[in-house]
């Protein structure tokens, strides 16, 4: 069985300038509010490929084989996505703008989960029941890796040390202000999560663990 991760990052922001203004970027400002939303779409499953197309797929993606012959019999492709978006309040002050936080909202998930299973093991067949218990396993591991990380995305929106106000010339300026840093401290708790999927993925490619799925069947 292969497996191959991903990990891609979107942003986008919305500013508002309210009508009144005030002197400058000094006093207390309002703590911003973070949300996170996982994205867990369901499987989806593909048993028309043939043999050469797995074998490229596990080629092009530099996973490991399941089938004796080195082609594989089954594969498991799962891509992260994480989105980031924020809302500033800018407002005019003197010959630029006085940009805050109001809230950052983060979507991670998988944007991707797909199994593909040779098509030359018919559906009702032993071999691809085992073929996809194992991929499975592989699903459960994509999805597992995320639920473990979750409160510590919680923590890094929560601890993370962003600017409370930010004097700028340009309104514009307030989207990387404050995207960029929220994003950056995200990053170490995604990559935390692509290397437990790693990990557990190829933990479950072990040799012992293809051994035992062979041993379901009779015929290969």
């Amino acid at each position: 069985m292969m497996r191959n991760i991903f990990l891609n990052l979107a942003a986008t922001v919305a500013v508002f300038v309210p009508a009144a203004a005030f002197a400058g970027c000094v006093g207390a400002s309002p703590i911003p509010s973070f949300t996170v939303g996982v994205k867990d779409p369901p499987v989806n499953y593909d048993f028309g490929r043939d043999s050469a197309s797995l074998g490229r797929i596990a080629s092009e993606n530099g996973m490991p084989s399941l089938g004796r012959t080195r082609v594989p019999y089954g594969i498991t492709i799962g891509r992260y996505d994480l989105e980031v978006s924020v809302e500033t309040e800018a407002i005019r002050s003197g010959n630029g703008y006085c940009a805050q936080l109001r809230a950052a909202h983060v979507e991670i998930g998988l944007k991707q989960l797909d199994v593909v299973v040779d098509r030359r093991f018919a559906a009702g067949t032993c071999e691809r029941q085992a073929i996809l218990d194992h991929e499975g396993q592989h699903v459960e591991v994509f999805r597992e890796a995320l639920r473990y990380y979750m409160p510590a995305i919680q923590r890094s929106l929560a601890n993370s040390k962003l600017p409370e106000a930010i004097y700028l010339q340009d309104r514009k300026a307030s989207r990387d202000a404050y995207l960029q840093p929220v994003t950056e401290a995200l990053q170490p708790v995604f990559e935390a999560i692509n290397g437990r999927a790693r990990d557990g993925n190829t933990r479950l490619d072990a040799p012992e663990n293809y051994a035992e799925v062979f041993k379901r069947c009779t015929t290969w």
